[in-house]
């Protein structure tokens, strides 16, 4: 049987080409190739006229088709819910292009490299390129080129967003995979500590919030985080946005600190710091506005509406289906008859993908590596109970996935739920 393992493979968001750099998941790298043409599942309702800008910055040759992919994921949910999308996508994301995309957008989602502040490069940030968008420059030559050395990359910081971009009024900034945007370091750089993250996230939500009239601000690094936040507020204008930053299938709420932001009266600062790529604990997720304001009141709180509480992240199986992503624990079984030493996985019923051995559905599972694997069998799995597991792995899966010994017994894993049917011509027999 063929077992899809998936390495790693660097990739750089940030500026300096010449130091080591940050990393994005191979999870978010392989399934943004794989499922972006999939897009999102239909949405129980869709929005009147709303318009999403999409913005893709060069980042190399290498990363940009997996930033485009990760961008289509957001359009396709905003196209499936009634949004006009307005795709501003390198090698032709020039200012004039993006600016022209922006212009009435509710939503802006963009894509690419981040300088956020503070950062080691300058103890004086300059405005003009900070806390911006990274674009195709005056100097691109139609590539994904992105040196800002030689002018194929350029940054377009706070000062010149605030004094050429025309979103409309209350609309919503998601920064997507662009260092410091959530709060982040780089990778080579001293890990963020909470003061320096809350003041990135403050720098990079000023010009958004004070200068344009935004009503809210989101920085994520997670796996089609965007895309989830799009169709989230698509779906839900009403949503307080606190919720709507809850609703992310990573959030956990003992990971979030929520501080005062001095941007605006009654705006907070939220940031989420948990582990996530190579199980590295970080600033991968971001908020900034009032938690209690919605897309439908423009960023202010609804009548009636008092404190911002925050949700505790359901564990119902049924509730990760439709998120496309179980969070949890793995046990192990020997193996599924006719399936005989292969690397198999056994899912819970409730999250709803088919069991057909001949022709089975490869998921993702992910604990100290991810591993594409067939769903040969269905498994109570405790549903439901304190003890209840999202996988149950067979022994040489387990080997794959985890560092772990067996007698572990348990260990934690996600598993990803867009399935992908492999044709029966390309498995070979489980016994060789």
């Amino acid at each position: 049987m063929i077992v899809r393992s998936l390495g790693d493979l660097p990739g750089t968001v940030c500026p300096s080409p010449e130091t080591p750099v940050r990393r994005i998941p191979m999870v978010a790298i392989a399934l943004a190739i794989v499922f972006a043409s999939l897009g999102a599942g239909p949405p129980p309702a869709r929005a009147a006229q709303a318009k999403v800008a999409v913005i893709v910055g060069p980042v190399g040759e290498t990363l940009t088709p997996v930033y485009l992919a990760l961008a289509e994921a957001a359009a396709l949910a905003a196209e499936t819910r009634g949004a006009a999308v307005e795709r501003a996508y390198s090698p032709e994301a020039t200012a004039d292009r993006v600016l022209e995309a922006v212009e009435g957008a509710n939503i802006v989602v963009y894509l690419g490299h981040g300088v956020g502040s503070p950062n080691p490069y300058s103890s004086s940030p300059d405005a003009a390129t900070t806390n911006g968008w990274g674009l195709n420059g005056p100097n691109a030559v139609g590539t994904h080129a992105d040196s800002w050395q030689d002018g194929t990359l350029a940054y377009y910081g706070e000062a010149w967003i605030a004094a050429h971009a025309r979103p409309a009024p209350g609309w919503v900034m998601i920064y997507s995979n662009a260092c410091y945007a959530p709060g982040a370091s780089e990778g080579h750089d001293a890990p963020a500590t909470e003061e320096i993250a809350a003041a990135r996230v403050d720098a990079y939500s000023r010009a958004p919030l004070v200068e344009l009239g935004a009503s809210a601000y989101f920085a994520t690094d997670f796996y089609e985080g965007a895309a989830h936040l799009v169709a989230t507020l698509l779906d839900r204008p009403d949503l307080p946005f606190g919720e709507v930053f809850a609703s992310e299938p990573r959030f956990a709420a003992d990971a979030l600190a929520r501080l005062p932001n001095g941007n605006r009266e009654g705006a907070e600062t939220w940031l989420h710091r948990s582990p996530y790529f190579e199980g590295k604990v970080d600033y991968w997720y971001a908020f900034a506005g009032d938690p209690a304001g919605s897309v439908a009141t423009g960023g202010q709180p609804g009548a009636g509406a008092g404190p911002a509480v925050v949700p505790a992240p359901s564990t119902a199986l049924a509730d990760m289906a439709a998120a496309g992503l179980a969070t949890g624990r793995a046990s192990s079984y020997q193996e599924t008859a006719g399936w005989e030493g292969a690397a198999t996985v056994a899912l819970p019923a409730e999250l709803g993908i088919s069991v057909t051995p001949d022709e089975p559905t490869w998921v993702l599972v992910c604990a100290d590596r991810c591993v594409m694997l067939p769903v040969v069998d269905s498994c109570p799995c405790y549903a439901g109970t304190a003890d209840q597991r999202v996988a149950n792995l067979s022994h040489a899966a387990w080997e794959l996935v985890s560092d772990a010994p067996l007698e572990e017994g348990l260990i934690p894993v996600s598993v990803h739920l867009v399935p992908i049917p492999i044709p029966a011509p390309t498995l070979q027999s489980p016994s060789t």
